[in-house]
């Protein structure tokens, strides 16, 4: 399998990355780790330059993600090349999973007594035909072939075919003799389904289900060469898994918004070069060996060895930022005082234009929040995969409060042995808010809304003791409000800006509450090519306050009340704990817009109800007698 077209590698993210199970028209595969990856030349496979990335991925990946003493470096899935047939060609490999195989009734052969019945066998006895296609073998006749539909996982994110044999059959019975895939009527119900040896015993798919039995995990990894599995083994149980089900692949995806050096242009070479600066920094003279290498010559040719040396200093030897989260720098960014952030020209990173919030007309219930506003021309987004689970989806990064980026690695990795990371980027536009911390702190402080914020961290606890996570994360009740109005704010422009709202994604910028007090929103779409920087969306900027406004208003009803309106996320009866007042039909969005996996949303915090008071209240200049 390879990829097409360049637009197509934010699939290896987030749909058929390492570790993902996937359907070709002849068999059921898994793909390959990274470490089998053909890359090719530097053209094909590219190298992307992301420091800040860098830098996070290796201050908190473990051994097993990440080889001891390596700096990780970005590539991009290698790009197909329809002219080469070889092995060597570049490309993404795939391996056959599962391994058990039921082959289709032989020509003529009926169901019997109301059951189909189907014979089991594994692939070392399947004949590849000379178009890869596979065959099995029932009676002497050769019969198509489909892999089995259920395999076995683990919320870390291993996998392994179910021991069907075992299943069957009671401890230490060494019967060999088939086993055969028994359906009865057509809904294919777990109750419906048997796995029947010849011998007279079976047992019903539905029975799988159970808690441990399937067994514990032994760590088995597919995806990886047999010689780089992990030896130690797994604490968890196993579970039934449908190869086609949504919890089948969460990848493990960690982005950052680019905040390139703009002081002078030797900086910005360090910046885009900054991987090769550092692997080669430690020789001596060093800046000449950038002037002679051929990938960093054309950059650093008309710098002289004291300009170059200067500019490391400037930069301080360890990239732009030295915050252990990311966002801390976007935000502090897109919030200075200055009216263009960035710089212009055809390869700028970032570009963003202050708007004078003077010339705005702004409703009155928003001017009391709005601290600023930033019209993002041009922004660049780094994405990465660095693990993935299965069953159950790990807390992404972004769920973490501000301050305290958390990368969750308890889940499978995507390779073994290498130093490098999937990744895409995608230049794309946006609108950036800056929202009052005084006002947000005199909002928070209020003892309805402190009250509130109790229940929503019960719910937060609640939702962590279901998924079996000991020390629950409370992201604060301005994270939730924060969110909301992101969401809301989503829609509206959905309607307007031209993109469609699944295109759109959001970042959160919300402190903890004794940290430094930043809050702000960015809404934008970044694409690996060039539609995401067309200006339909940042064109709307000097139109937030009326949109704001307008969402505030839809908030107010929603089509699913009094069901959504009366909904609390500490009712222990209900399995929706990150939701407040929050459905499909009013808050809830794509799942690619947002970051975190639509959870923590209540639009009670912004609208109000009978036990909080809304954002937007007259403490924060809105006068109900006024537009």
């Amino acid at each position: 399998m390879t990829s097409d077209v360049t637009q197509g590698f934010s699939q290896f993210l987030y749909t058929y990355g390492p570790g993902a199970m996937m359907d070709l028209p002849e068999q059921g595969v898994i793909v390959a780790g990274v470490q089998d990856w053909r890359l090719g030349s530097e053209g094909v496979s590219r190298l992307i330059e992301e420091p800040r990335l860098s830098r996070l991925l290796m201050e908190q990946l473990d051994d097993v993600r990440l080889p001891e003493g390596t700096v990780p470096s970005l590539r991009t899935p290698p790009l197909h090349d329809p002219d080469r047939k070889d092995f060597n060609r570049p490309h993404v490999p795939v391996r056959i999973f599962p391994e058990w195989f039921v082959c289709d009734p032989a020509k003529g052969e009926a169901p019997t007594g109301g059951e189909t019945r189907r014979l089991m066998t594994e692939f070392r006895n399947l004949t590849v035909k000379s178009d890869e296609s596979l065959r099995g073998n029932v009676d002497g006749t050769e019969v198509r072939v489909s892999p089995i539909r259920f395999v076995a996982a683990c919320p870390k994110g291993h996998l392994r075919d179910i021991d069907w044999r075992r299943m069957v059959h009671e401890a230490g019975d060494t019967c060999r003799r088939p086993l055969r895939w028994v359906e009865r009527g057509v809904s294919s119900d777990p109750t419906d389904v048997t796995v029947r040896c010849d011998c007279g015993k079976s047992v019903s798919l539905a029975n799988l289900h159970v808690p441990g039995r399937l067994g514990r995990c032994d760590g088995s990894s597919p995806w990886m060469n047999r010689w780089d599995r992990p030896e130690e083994g797994c604490d968890q149980d196993l579970h039934l898994l449908a190869r086609s089900a949504t919890n089948a692949y969460f990848p493990q995806v960690v982005s950052v918004i680019s905040m390139p050096v703009e002081s002078a242009a030797a900086a910005a070479a360090l910046e885009d070069h900054w991987s090769t600066v550092e692997a080669i920094r430690a020789f001596p003279g060093f800046p000449a060996m950038l002037r002679a290498l051929p990938q960093t010559a054309p950059a650093f040719a008309a710098f002289t060895d004291e300009e170059i040396l200067e500019a490391l200093a400037t930069r301080g030897g360890g990239g732009s930022g030295q915050h252990p989260d990311p966002r801390i720098e976007e935000f502090d960014r897109l919030s200075a005082r200055t009216a263009t952030i960035g710089r212009e020209g055809a390869n700028s990173r970032l570009l963003g234009r202050r708007l004078d919030l003077d010339t705005l007309v702004i409703p009155s219930r928003i001017k009391g929040l709005l601290a600023g506003l930033v019209r993002v021309d041009r922004l660049r987004e780094v994405a990465c995969i660095y693990g993935f689970t299965r069953l159950e989806a790990a807390p992404s990064a972004t769920e973490s409060e501000l301050d305290e980026i958390h990368l969750a690695v308890e889940g499978a990795p995507v390779g073994a042995g290498t130093a490098w990371f999937p990744a895409v980027e995608q230049l794309g536009e946006g609108i950036f808010l800056h929202l009052d911390p005084e006002a947000i702190a005199a909002w928070a402080s209020q003892p309805e809304v402190l009250d509130h914020a109790r229940r929503l961290r019960r719910g937060e606890e609640l939702e962590a003791r279901r998924r079996g996570v000991q020390h629950p994360e409370h992201l604060g009740v301005v994270y939730w409000a924060l969110h909301s109005l992101s969401h809301a704010l989503m829609i509206e422009l959905s309607l307007e800006c031209g993109y469609p709202l699944s295109s759109l994604k959001e970042r959160i910028y919300a402190s903890k509450p004794d940290g430094v007090p930043r809050y702000g929103l960015l809404i934008y779409t970044a694409t690996s090519g060039g539609q995401g920087t067309l200006g339909g969306l940042s064109d709307m900027a000097s139109q937030v306050p009326k949109l704001l406004a307008h969402a505030l208003d839809g908030l107010t009803t929603c089509s699913n009340d009094p069901v959504c309106v009366e909904h609390r996320p500490d009712d222990q009866h209900d399995d929706r704990h990150l939701h407040g007042a929050a459905c499909h039909a009013c808050l809830l969005v794509p799942e690619t817009s947002c970051e975190a996996r639509n959870g923590r949303l209540d639009r009670a915090l912004l609208i109000g109800s009978d036990t909080v008071v809304p954002l937007f209240e007259v403490g924060l200049g809105y006068d109900p007698g006024l537009p």
